[in-house]
């Protein structure tokens, strides 16, 4: 399951940084301790130093970003009502067919 990474840290992919270690990592970089120096101590790599603390400079968080989750719906009401009178007028329609009806 857990990996370990070159500096000899275990992780595992795909999943956050525990929180305990996100807030070392910001506290040591509080106390004026350099990425590079947090990096090697905690091994952790610096890339993901850096993101947290970008993250904590950026939100004031540490927590980790959302993993997957659904797309916000891009179709317009103008576009929705477009649809449905399309699929009025024709109700075995395909969305491919519909699809190319809006780019028309």
């Amino acid at each position: 399951q857990g990996r370990v990474n070159q500096l000899g840290g275990v992780f595992i992919n795909g999943r956050p940084l525990p929180n305990h270690i996100r807030l070392k990592i910001v506290e040591m970089a509080a106390a004026g301790i350099r990425p590079c120096v947090i990096s090697r101590q905690l091994r952790v790599s610096h890339g993901c130093v850096s993101k947290i603390l970008n993250r904590y400079q950026e939100t004031g968080s540490i927590r980790p970003g959302v993993i997957g989750g659904s797309k916000p719906r891009v179709a317009t009401p103008e576009v929705e009502n477009r649809i449905e009178q399309i699929k009025r007028q024709n109700p075995g329609i395909f969305s491919w067919e519909i699809r190319e009806k809006l780019i028309k």
